[in-house]
């Protein structure tokens, strides 16, 4: 190899190093800030809630309000919820179970 050619090939090596140190340093496992503390995060199993409580009890909604009709003046203020991690019935097809009030 010339001069020139393995000068290039050095630089390339020395590079290639160096990433691979900053990209480590990015991944998981033991660092300056070590493990995360806290509870360790698993799965909901089926007929599960969280808090794992009936949703009528105080603690889990609080005061209750009253049903809502679709005659009431509060049914315009309730927002659809497309998220795909729940499953609606929605026996009826009009889409009305996804209605639900706006999180504070």
């Amino acid at each position: 190899m010339t001069p020139i050619r393995l000068s290039i090939y050095t630089m390339r090596i020395m590079v290639l190093v160096i990433v691979v140190q900053l990209v480590d340093a990015c991944g998981p496992g033991r660092g300056i800030g070590g493990q995360r503390r806290g509870r360790k995060l698993t799965p909901l199993v089926f007929k599960e809630h969280v808090p794992n409580v009936s949703e009528n009890t105080l603690g889990a909604s609080g005061l209750p309000e009253g049903a809502i009709t679709r005659d009431d003046d509060r049914f315009r203020d309730l927002v659809p919820n497309y998220n795909r991690d729940i499953i609606f019935k929605d026996d009826e097809g009009t889409g009305a179970d996804r209605l639900m009030t706006q999180s504070p």
